[in-house]
């Protein structure tokens, strides 16, 4: 069973804004990108179709706390937790960092974000919220309640 996935990245420039700052909005990139990663890693497609029917996880609720720049070349990590894992849909926290010369960390951003296990068919252009599937459940528990809590009190240096 797995609860985190640890994405790590090199900051590039098409990432940045004009003052080489990471733009905000590529947070939400690279959660997505860990969460598709942490799905692959347990054996789970991210986007399923079958005909004219396709199965994934959209995403209901997203935000992100900035605290400290990334700039270009940056080396950082997304660390995914499974903060909550519900009936129809699971929440992770996210903790960004940048690691430093020395190998040490400094805490870049705090995120959540809530995906939900949808159906879409296509003729009918409709979606509903599933079951998580009993496969899933076997494979995913929610990141211990103290590592959380640490996770979520990193401040930047």
């Amino acid at each position: 069973m797995a609860f985190d996935y640890v994405l790590e990245r090199e900051l590039a420039f098409n990432e940045t804004d004009m003052a080489g700052i990471a733009h905000f909005s590529n947070f939400f990139r690279w959660m997505e990108v860990a969460e598709h990663g942490f799905l692959k890693s347990l054996g789970v497609d991210p986007v399923v179709q079958d005909r004219d029917k396709f199965w994934g996880w959209p995403r209901v609720r997203a935000s992100c706390e900035y605290h400290s720049p990334l700039r270009y070349g940056d080396c950082f990590e997304v660390h995914l937790f499974v903060k909550e894992i519900k009936q129809k849909s699971v929440v992770y926290f996210f903790r960004i960092r940048k690691r430093e010369a020395d190998g040490s960390y400094i805490a870049v951003a705090r995120a959540e974000m809530t995906s939900v296990y949808a159906g879409f068919d296509v003729p009918s252009q409709s979606m509903a919220a599933l079951d998580l599937e009993q496969d899933l459940l076997g494979k995913l528990e929610e990141a211990p309640a103290e590592l959380m809590k640490s996770a979520r009190n990193q401040r930047p240096a």
